[in-house]
């Protein structure tokens, strides 16, 4: 009788490995697509930060060419600025048109400007008598 209580207990063990060979081929397998979601995963990304890198270039050359077109267009306004009239020669053109100006400024007759002239005449010879 001892020979069958060895026999049945080496199947029982030999089960019990089967068992557990299984559960790790399950792990195992498990595992295998974890790695292969992961490695899926990984190439996604990989795609998008290569789209988006391509992207963020283009953007920087722009960008590059924009600022090399504001500094040319800031040149030539420099050298137009040179042309542009001063403050006081503004004032000054200002100031003409004032005088100039039919709106504000007053008119005078021929006959109140011979006056006005020989009154000038007048004060111009009698401070020359006095002299």
């Amino acid at each position: 009788m001892p020979e069958k209580i060895q026999q049945q207990a080496f199947p029982t063990e030999l089960n019990e490995l089967n068992r557990r060979v299984r559960m790790i081929e399950v792990k195992l397998d498990k595992l295998e697509e974890r790695i292969l979601s992961i490695e899926k995963f990984l190439e996604q990304l990989e795609n998008d930060f290569r789209i988006q890198k391509d992207v963020i270039e283009k953007k920087i050359l722009d960008l590059r060419n924009e600022i090399s077109i504001l500094s040319e267009k800031i040149e030539t306004l420099n050298k137009k600025s040179e042309q542009f009239a001063t403050k006081t020669e503004f004032q000054k053109v200002k100031m003409f048109l004032d005088i100039v100006n039919p709106l504000t400024s007053n008119f005078v007759t021929r006959e109140e400007l011979e006056t006005k002239i020989e009154d000038l005449k007048k004060s111009i010879l009698k401070q020359e008598n006095k002299i």
